[in-house]
């Protein structure tokens, strides 16, 4: 699942995306990361230019959670992964927007 939502900042937009993740050792932080599904919420600069999509970052400007550990990926855990975002993706927009003095348009 990938969505953007649309700011008062032109060409910027915040990217929401749930994606299955196969746990381990993150090499960024040294730690351990469960396997399963994890939400991510990430301000972006959007160019579109023939056909063509640009999307860049700020390194460490957004933000992720686990939503749901599972042992494999499958569309039964997808489905309730889903389901279990819509309160995390309030609490981690606010921030978003707090934290980059954006609005949703």
């Amino acid at each position: 699942m990938k969505k953007y939502l649309k700011t008062n900042k032109e060409n910027t937009e915040i990217k929401i995306e749930l994606k299955y993740n196969l746990g381990g050792l993150n090499y960024w932080n040294y730690k351990t990361e469960a396997r399963g599904y994890w939400l991510h919420i990430q301000p972006l600069e959007i160019e579109r230019q023939q056909g063509c999509t640009i999307e860049s970052y700020n390194c460490f400007s957004g933000y992720k959670a686990l939503i749901l550990e599972t042992k494999r990926k499958s569309d039964k855990s997808y489905s309730k992964a889903l389901e279990m975002i819509n309160s995390k993706v309030s609490e981690m927009l606010e921030v978003i927007k707090k934290t980059n003095n954006l609005e949703l348009i």
